[in-house]
């Protein structure tokens, strides 16, 4: 399998990711600006490093250059983030699977348009992940299978996304629908929380995208 991973600026989680990573072969590792300390923590030796280089310590980023890593300078002023810009470049080597660590951190607007990615990502024929220390992110829409003892985490929440999702039916979770529409205006929170009750569940959409959300138990949540 190709499979490309990415890790970009925000929130990354040392354990959750040396535990997520352990095993998986990746065909390339892309470090975008300030997220190449986080692949030096995780002891990830990346092929490319990229950014416009605003927030990663430059005497790093110039061991890193003398190693033979493909630098790509990006500059500031331009109209994709660097997270973007590594989605671009990860599209370009022809993936099956992208894997993104760091996507989600304390700039709420860089995490909102990084999940935007995951659309941009089905368009071209590729499944994207984001993962975080508590969850798993990926774009669903059609039919789709969840096998108990490969998720993420024990909660599934599905969320429309970008527009409503219809005629959704979600069978074998311990809350089931059958031909039901995820509508913004009625139905904002109603997929949050679910669980299967067998060891595997079946989703289906008859048309628009649903954000799948796998997580983790939370004492401490929202």
């Amino acid at each position: 399998m190709n499979r490309i991973l990415i890790i970009t600026g925000g929130e990354v989680n040392i354990t959750s990711s040396l535990q997520y990573t352990e095993g998986k072969k990746y065909s390339k590792i892309i470090a975008v600006d300030g997220g190449l300390e986080s692949a030096v923590r995780l002891g990830i030796m990346p092929d490319v490093i990229l950014g416009d280089f605003d927030t990663v310590d430059q005497s790093l980023l110039r061991e890193y250059e003398g190693k033979g890593c493909e630098i790509i300078r990006l500059n500031p002023v331009k109209d994709d983030t660097d997270t973007e810009a590594a989605f671009l470049k990860a599209l370009s080597y022809r993936p099956d699977e992208i894997h993104i660590l760091g996507a989600i951190g304390s700039r709420f607007d860089h995490s909102y348009a990084n999940i935007f990615l995951l659309k941009r990502a089905y368009e071209a024929g590729v499944k994207a992940y984001i993962i975080t220390e508590m969850c798993r992110i990926s774009l669903i829409t059609g039919d789709v299978a969840l096998k108990k003892d490969s998720l993420y985490g024990k909660y599934i929440s599905l969320i429309q996304f970008d527009g409503k999702a219809s005629g959704v039916t979600l069978k074998d979770f311990v809350y089931e629908v059958r031909n039901f529409d995820f509508d913004t205006d009625k139905t904002y929170r109603l997929g949050i929380s679910n669980e299967l009750n067998k060891p595997e569940g079946y989703i289906h959409i008859d048309s628009g995208y649903m954000l799948l959300i796998e997580s983790k138990e939370d004492k401490k949540q929202c």
